[in-house]
């Protein structure tokens, strides 16, 4: 068995209630730890057993305590009068910020691209053995399929895709959000949400719990608005520790939806509460790459380690 397929198994195990249980009693003491004795050290928590342990987290205290320390270090070391600070300044408060936008041409040519390959029927690709690839035509005249996706390989074979996870602004922002030189793409998710029946997990709040370090980029190729399928996220809900009550006080008041025309590019903190947009009027395509200078548990649960060749060709050069 490969070491990539061990840790898949072990995280899946991780997650039987009684091993849980335990492990939540052990993250409950490291908190408690971070929380009382090492909370006036000004350095965030990045030692190799923070790091690998991280990736089993149950109650997500870990990644708060993680990122409420990382804000304060920011906050400190963030230049405001350089442009790239300022926006990582935003990320840093709001949990995300729009960056720049992409010329519709290469919008035109991505849409066409993907529209021409075959779409897994699912929030995401290989999660699930069960998922089938099938062609985009037979995906959009389901009436039970609202989520389809494309492999990493797909996505990174569109110019653009590439092009963009290659920008060095897209790194600098990655590298001084996540405050490491040590960061990786871990996961690219395109995917294609259209209106169903079917009502999935993601259209309700969550934060993402596969890693304590990470930041979102994500690309719209499609307009989205408030009624077609705009991302909502309730701000600096990120330097808030971890609350499962925490969503049922998100009243939608409060809550921002990041409404913008094709070609629009956003980076994310997905530790904020956020979630998809059922309210669809038109198919809605949109990237994900997700940035991480941890270990993530998507990278093994999603399987994302098959296309270790193309991420680590796409991390290395990017150096």
């Amino acid at each position: 068995m490969n070491v990539d397929l061990l840790i898949k198994k072990t995280i899946e195990i991780s997650k039987i209630n009684i091993i849980k249980f335990f492990i939540k009693i052990f993250e409950t003491s490291i908190f408690w730890y971070y929380t009382q004795i090492k909370k006036k050290e000004k350095k965030n928590i990045n030692g190799k057993f923070f790091r690998f342990f991280q990736i089993f987290s149950t109650s997500g205290k870990l990644h708060s305590i993680h990122r409420r320390k990382k804000h304060e270090i920011l906050i400190e070391k963030l230049n405001l009068n350089s442009e790239t600070d300022s926006k990582v300044y935003e990320i840093n408060n709001k949990g995300y910020h729009k960056l720049f936008e992409i010329s519709q041409l290469e919008v035109e040519n991505t849409i066409e691209y993907f529209y021409k390959q075959k779409i897994y029927n699912s929030h995401i690709p290989l999660n699930n053995l069960t998922n089938k690839l099938i062609n985009i035509e037979e995906f959009l005249h389901t009436e039970n399929y609202n989520y389809g996706s494309f492999d990493i390989k797909t996505s990174l074979n569109s110019g653009v895709i590439k092009k963009i996870c290659s920008m060095k602004l897209i790194w600098t922002i990655a590298k001084k959000y996540l405050d490491s030189n040590n960061v990786r793409i871990y996961s690219i998710n395109t995917m294609l949400t259209k209106k169903s029946k079917e009502k999935h997990d993601v259209f309700d709040l969550h934060r993402d719990f596969d890693c304590a370090s990470s930041l979102v980029f994500f690309i719209y190729w499609t307009d989205t608005s408030k009624l077609n399928g705009a991302t909502k996220v309730l701000p600096g809900s990120h330097l808030i520790l971890h609350d499962k009550r925490l969503k049922n006080y998100a009243s939608e008041p409060l809550l921002t939806y990041l409404e913008d025309k094709s070609g629009s590019i956003y980076a994310l903190d997905t530790w904020a509460l956020h979630a998809g947009n059922s309210n669809l009027t038109s198919p809605r395509l949109i990237t994900w790459i997700r940035f991480c200078s941890m270990p993530a548990a998507s990278y093994y649960l999603d399987r994302n380690y098959l296309f270790k060749d193309d991420l680590k060709e796409l991390n290395q050069n990017s150096v």
